[in-house]
């Protein structure tokens, strides 16, 4: 399935997007706004590989809505009597809820000052990522462990672990992160890599590109 390993390619880059500004906040919207990109697009790209002659537009040419592709989405898996059903429609209301706001930027101008969190961004990523695994199982877990994807769902599985309730993890996820070897010899030039005078985002970022299934495992412990 060479299209879904070219949309858990984009949901990195929202994810990366949200490492990179997450401390001061400027890239948070953006990172929202994609995320629910993102989501239609999994369900599009799902009822293209499960359904024969779906198409995301109707008889008179104009694309299906986001709802109404959720809905064929809900209703593919009742036909196929899917266990996952009850959880798929849990996840399309709050997806749904969030194409509300994320379309309420872009359609009233008062609303250009309104704030997306940190936990918003979790929230959507998170659930992307159970909705990803649900719809295609065993390709997308394939696709969604390459680095440094891999150890990007890690960390927003602790981050909504440290939003629940457990905020030491998010300390001991930072505790990893200060622990990580920076300039490895071999791989850099004479004038090193990501130290951190560039700040945290940045060399959080360099951290995941660089930590491998070493730095994945060590984060996946404090799941």
């Amino acid at each position: 399935m060479r299209k879904l390993r070219y949309l858990v390619t984009e949901i990195r880059t929202g994810a990366e997007i949200y490492y990179t500004g997450r401390a001061v906040g400027q890239y948070l919207k953006t990172a929202f706004v994609l995320c629910d990109d993102y989501t239609e697009l999994a369900s599009k790209l799902f009822l293209e590989e499960t359904v024969e002659g779906w198409s995301d537009k109707k008889e008179n040419g104009r694309f299906k809505t986001y709802h109404q592709v959720h809905k064929d989405v809900q209703n593919t898996l009742r036909d196929n009597r899917s266990k996952n059903l009850a959880t798929i429609k849990e996840l399309h209301e709050r997806m749904g809820q969030r194409r509300k706001r994320r379309n309420d930027f872009f359609h009233s101008t008062h609303l250009l000052d309104v704030n997306i969190t940190q936990h918003d961004c979790v929230e959507a990523l998170c659930d992307l990522l159970e909705y990803g695994e649900l719809l295609f199982g065993e390709n997308w877990s394939n696709e969604a462990t390459i680095e440094p994807m891999g150890t990007l769902a890690v960390m927003l599985r602790l981050e909504k672990k440290g939003f629940g309730g457990d905020p030491s993890v998010v300390f001991k996820m930072n505790d990893v992160l200060k622990d990580m070897e920076r300039n490895r010899s071999g791989k850099v030039d004479a004038n090193g890599a990501h130290v951190t005078v560039f700040g945290e985002d940045f060399y959080t970022r360099m951290c995941v590109l660089y930590g491998g299934p070493e730095l994945k495992n060590k984060l996946a412990t404090l799941l």
